[in-house]
């Protein structure tokens, strides 16, 4: 028995501990030369060094124990271990990506702090949107804040009226877009004529539709976007705080490794449609992206 390793000996040898040997025994991944019938005590070899070695170094490149066993065990072919080893780079691969885009946003953080202590803070979340049947309609150019409320109500009334006739079959979907790369409050006056889109979420089967003293929204399918860089706006910040904070979203962008589309969205949690109060509104900017990188 001279020549057999105690686990204990083998587990410092190998630099893992006994609580994994037994695992890698319960798996079949490793079991001992010998156990002794009496005590039920279990040992190694030297030879098996090699063996244990593999095992981490497989397990250090992420693989799996039952990967693991597979490329052990059975004389598994040279492409198909190469195609194992290529997914689990892709997968690596992945999770960088995505470690670098959350260190990115740490650094980004830090940066506002450090440039000045009350600056707002960006809780960015990126994310992916489907494509989405939609009616399109183009609000006008409003005269002032005044009008611009004025001109909300109205449509807004007019697309609830449309709901309830059955003439709309809305999702609950709604969705101001603001084209252009200035981004301006929608009581702008400087917004020009298909500045402002106003998009509704609906069902596949809907036709275009006409309101009367409003105008036609026009039927289309909205494209799937992979990459919108996305801020929650509620209470005063969905006014002209919230207008700001869209700024300051394409300034996150840039400085993040994206180009930001010419446009910028806001999604209605609660907007015109459940209130005309602006400061009950609870509104999502959305900025489009394309990832550099890719």
């Amino acid at each position: 028995m001279s020549s057999l390793l105690r686990i204990g000996e083998f587990a410092r040898l190998s630099q893992v501990t006994v609580k994994t040997l037994h695992h890698y025994d319960d798996l079949g991944l490793l079991s001992p030369a010998q156990i002794d019938p009496d005590s039920g005590y279990r040992y190694y070899t030297v030879g098996q060094l090699p063996r244990i070695h593999r095992i981490i170094a497989l397990k250090d490149m992420g693989l799996s124990l039952d990967q693991i066993r597979l490329m052990l065990d059975q004389e598994l072919p040279t492409e198909q271990i190469r195609g194992m080893l290529r997914l689990k780079q892709s997968e690596i691969s992945q999770k960088l990506q995505e470690a670098q885009r959350q260190l990115a946003m740490v650094e980004f953080r830090l940066r506002m702090i450090d440039a000045e202590s009350d600056f707002p803070l960006l809780d960015v979340v990126l994310k992916s949107l489907p494509t989405m049947r939609v009616l399109s309609y183009f609000d006008p150019p409003s005269s002032g804040p005044e009008h611009a409320a004025q001109q909300m109500a109205r449509v807004a009334g007019g697309i609830k009226q449309a709901v309830e006739d059955g003439r709309i079959r809305h999702t609950g979907v709604t969705i101001d877009v603001f084209h252009g790369e200035t981004i301006l409050p929608f009581e702008s006056p400087e917004l020009g004529d298909r500045q402002h889109e106003i998009l509704l979420g609906v069902e596949p089967d809907q036709e275009s539709v006409f309101l009367e003293g409003i105008g036609e929204f026009a039927v289309r399918d909205e494209p799937a976007v992979p990459f919108v860089a996305t801020l929650m706006l509620a209470d005063e910040e969905s006014g002209r705080t919230g207008f700001e904070k869209a700024i300051l979203l394409r300034r996150w962008a840039i400085a993040h490794g994206y180009r930001p589309h010419e446009l910028v969205r806001y999604y209605h949690h609660r907007g015109p449609l459940h209130t005309l109060n602006r400061e009950e509104f609870v509104l999502e900017a959305q900025l489009p992206l394309d990832d550099l990188a890719v």
